[in-house]
């Protein structure tokens, strides 16, 4: 009963074995006879409070990513991309826990905020961008919903899910219902395609929720440009660029030759603007579902040597499958505590603390 009415169990358990020397214990049992690579992955790096957009998206804030870093430089052999390829395709197995850092869709606070502090440690990252968000600046669904939520004083609203949709319409009420669980409401009709027709859906709940969106100066503020990509890439050989897809739509979905031309136009712009040769992509959405067997040999195909999901996990060179490579998402919740102990007990026993 005392357990139930901790607010973050997550967090007291990960503190709670790092006082008794669980976690370090642990550490030196993984060091010595679980080696492997993990792989991180980090979206925004932001204060939640003070953002309007999608708050799920910010991964840590600046403070909490300094102090994870400071962890990660000191307990871990942090590698590049460059070298995780080579040892995926030497077949050599990692003899101690290894690390890689990513971060996902190209926000702008990757530029101004993360890039600076991993220089300070000169420590390696991937930077996985959809090249659309470049190209045409524009809000991505979740970002729009979370926006128009967060804005609105329209406290009750109805709003169809297509225009032909036999599905019920979704209904909001504020007054009953908290604005995060009713962003997490629209999330999960996209996430499960109920939403059929993206662009009508969100012209529809702007209009019902009596919010201008601005996604072009919106889009522009919130995410890197080109200038800002190049400029990542040149600063360091130890900071790279991927590929996240040219449009970020979850590939599963779409049939062959769409896929394919998300997956090589992406890479063809990349090469062309950053002039260099775009190794790895990460699949958008990325977990078990949004990606095929098709689309992992497209993915072979349009020549990328590595391929990144969102299916948590330890990798070991073993059963590393190069084209559907674990990694473990990032959240604002994750203090460094309790980051620790998910790294640490996924090592050793292949789950974490649930």
């Amino acid at each position: 009963m005392i357990f139930r009415s901790i607010p973050n169990k997550r967090e007291f358990l990960a503190r709670a074995f790092e006082q008794v020397g669980v976690l370090r214990l642990l550490e030196r049992i993984t060091a010595q006879r679980r080696p492997g690579l993990t792989v991180l992955t980090y979206h925004r790096i932001a204060e939640p409070a003070r953002q309007a957009f999608y708050d799920p998206v910010v991964s840590a804030t600046p403070e909490a990513f300094r102090t994870q870093l400071a962890w990660f430089y000191s307990h871990l052999r942090l590698v590049t991309l460059d070298e995780v390829i080579d040892q995926v395709e030497s077949q050599l197995p990692w003899h101690e826990p290894v690390m890689l850092l990513t971060f996902d869709d190209g926000y702008r606070d990757n530029f101004e905020l993360a890039v600076p502090l991993l220089r300070e440690r000169d420590i390696p990252a991937v930077f996985f961008i959809p090249t659309a968000f470049l190209e045409t600046p524009n809000l991505p669904w979740w970002d729009y919903v979370a926006y128009i939520i967060k804005h609105t004083n329209t406290l009750h609203f109805v709003v169809e899910r297509s225009p032909s949709s036999s599905l019920p319409p979704l209904d909001i009420n504020l007054h009953t219902t908290s604005r995060p669980e009713a962003t997490r409401q629209i999330i999960q009709a996209f996430l499960r395609d109920t939403i059929s027709d993206e662009r009508w859906f969100l012209n529809e709940l702007a209009q019902r929720c009596k919010i201008g969106v601005d996604t072009e100066s919106l889009a522009g503020q919130l995410f890197m440009n080109w200038a800002e990509v190049q400029k990542i890439a040149e600063s360091s050989t130890r900071l790279t660029i991927g590929s996240h897809a040219h449009s970020h739509q979850m590939l599963a979905r779409l049939g062959r030759d769409v896929q394919r031309d998300e997956l090589t136009e992406s890479k063809r712009m990349l090469e062309a603007k950053l002039k260099r040769t775009i190794k790895a992509i990460a699949y958008p959405y990325g977990w078990l579902g949004t990606y095929t067997e098709q689309t992992r040999a497209l993915v072979a195909e349009a020549g990328y040597k590595i391929a990144f999901c969102a299916q948590g996990g330890i990798n070991r060179l073993t059963y590393l499958d190069r084209y559907e490579v674990k990694r473990l998402g990032i959240g604002s919740s994750d203090s460094t505590s309790l980051l620790r102990a998910r790294i640490i007990l996924q090592a050793t026993f292949g789950r974490s603390i649930p």
